[in-house]
């Protein structure tokens, strides 16, 4: 009988606890928790909002070396090369697209297909990478479907340019790969 009492009096006050806090701030009662890429995406005006394609250009333009370039592509089609403008941040929030097999650079079952986005910076760069593994499929087509989803995002600063390139990795090194025809980067601008 004694535990009991004991428990139940712990339980009343927790219970007040939470009415008070509840009572104090009340918009936390219920308040849906969101990460902050979705709070940030939320109040992001739409014309920063960024849909960045693989570039068929030849030039390699801010990408030398580093991959193939990216477009950005507008709400009404068109589209142009895509640099970080001045006074704001990219945020990368999504990667998705296919790579593909070179020639004569053949995949194997149980290898992991990668498709990086390298944001190219004043201090350094970074990478963020997709990856999944060979299937059957994959190696029969030479085609593999690559995704990711950041929860918080990678930031590149103004003057950045988004860089694509592919790999296969595999037990003892890694195979080339092409960036697919269809790959597509999302996210969006905050000021800086």
């Amino acid at each position: 009988m004694k535990r009991l009492n004991s428990l139940l009096l712990v339980s009343t006050g927790l219970l007040v606890l939470i009415l008070t806090f509840s009572a104090s701030n009340p918009q936390a009662v219920g308040a849906p928790i969101m990460s902050s890429t979705a709070e940030l995406s939320a109040t992001t005006a739409v014309e920063d909002h960024v849909v960045l394609e693989r570039r068929f250009d030849p030039t390699r333009g801010p990408c030398t070396g580093s991959g193939v370039p990216t477009n950005r592509v507008f709400p009404d089609g068109t589209r142009e090369s895509f640099v970080v403008p001045a006074g704001k941040a990219f945020v990368l929030t999504d990667l998705e697209g296919e790579i593909a097999e070179k020639t004569g650079a053949g995949w194997f079952v149980g290898s992991i297909g990668t498709l990086t986005a390298t944001l190219t910076g004043a201090v350094a760069d970074q990478s963020v990478r997709a990856r999944t593994p060979l299937d059957t499929d994959a190696v029969s087509a030479g085609i593999a479907t690559v995704k990711l989803h950041l929860q918080s995002g990678a930031v590149a600063d103004s003057g950045a340019a988004v860089c694509l390139s592919a790999v296969v990795l595999e037990k003892n090194g890694f195979r080339a790969a092409n960036v697919g025809t269809d790959v597509r980067a999302y996210g969006y601008l905050i000021a800086r």
